[in-house]
């Protein structure tokens, strides 16, 4: 049996979709400064992540071995908490409720703001096809709300959202898993927040502890598109990340991340035996490698 783990943003999806939430909030709050202030954190974000990435890059060189990147990524965590802490504060998501995310989930996937990656429901059959081996599938994501994915994934793909109602890890804006206006925090609590590599490194771990075939661990593989997929990437049974031609930004830094440690980066599509971290397109291109 295998256990799927999959990122969420520019993985399942085709692109990024923090946006997409931010403007459900700006749609549900006219009149308030909601992409003002979401322009002024994310340059903030831009400045703190440039500033302190050249401080720990020695001479303008990043690391060439994988413990090194660790460390490195191990930093970056606190830039990603201070960004955090400035979305917390900036009111963005305030007084938004599930009811809204929910509806502009549905309105998001709908006009083709957020669209799923091709190949998902090829994948999603296969999956079913193996009944035999109880494959699980799960969701690890440091995206800010587990109820915006899990609506997207109801208005595109309800099989595949049923499947993954209980198997979504991610974060959620504060008040909206019990049913109450948000106060517009995200990961009020260290213990539980996903918001880096180690992060979800954790997680899988937990993931993979948890999630038992007659007592024994599954074989994990885990798909990402991200720098903060990096260590999941490593430590999976098999590790495939996503890229597109020309590769996002997103996918470059991990491109880029893994060239420098010394990770081999085949094709999965003419691969016999997965070597390294493979990379695929789609899901439709997975399916037919593992057929």
């Amino acid at each position: 049996p295998i256990h799927w783990i999959l990122d969420w943003d520019g993985t399942l999806t085709k692109r990024d979709t923090l946006d997409a939430l931010v403007n459900i909030a700006a749609k549900c709050k006219t009149g308030s400064p909601v992409h003002k202030e979401w322009k002024r954190v994310a340059e903030a974000y831009m400045t703190d992540y440039e500033t302190t990435l050249g401080i720990h890059s020695k001479d303008g060189r990043l690391p060439s071995s994988i413990s090194e990147e660790k460390a490195l990524l191990k930093t970056l965590e606190e830039v990603e908490q201070r960004s955090i802490d400035r979305v917390s504060e900036s009111g963005i998501f305030e007084g938004l409720t599930t009811e809204d995310i929910e509806n502009g989930a549905t309105n998001a996937i709908e006009s083709g703001e957020v669209e799923l990656r091709i190949g998902l429901t090829d994948f999603w059959e296969l999956v079913q096809s193996r009944i035999q081996y109880q494959d699980a599938v799960s969701i690890l994501s440091v995206n800010w709300s587990q109820r915006f994915i899990l609506a997207c994934l109801e208005t595109a793909h309800e099989s595949l959202a049923n499947m993954l109602s209980n198997s979504i890890n991610s974060n959620e804006l504060d008040g909206i898993s019990q049913g109450a206006t948000t106060t517009g925090r995200i990961c009020t609590d260290r213990k539980t927040r996903i918001i880096s590599s180690r992060d979800k490194l954790a997680h899988l771990e937990l993931l993979r502890e948890s999630t038992l075939r007659q007592g024994k661990p599954m074989q994990v593989v885990y798909v990402g598109d991200s720098w903060t997929d990096f260590e999941c990437l490593l430590s999976a049974d098999l590790g495939i990340c996503i890229r597109d031609d020309p590769m996002t930004n997103t996918q470059k830094k991990l491109a880029d991340s893994l060239a420098r440690v010394g990770v081999s980066c085949a094709r999965l599509r003419g691969l016999k035996d997965a070597i390294g971290i493979p990379w695929t397109q789609d899901f439709h291109e997975l399916r037919n490698w593992m057929q």
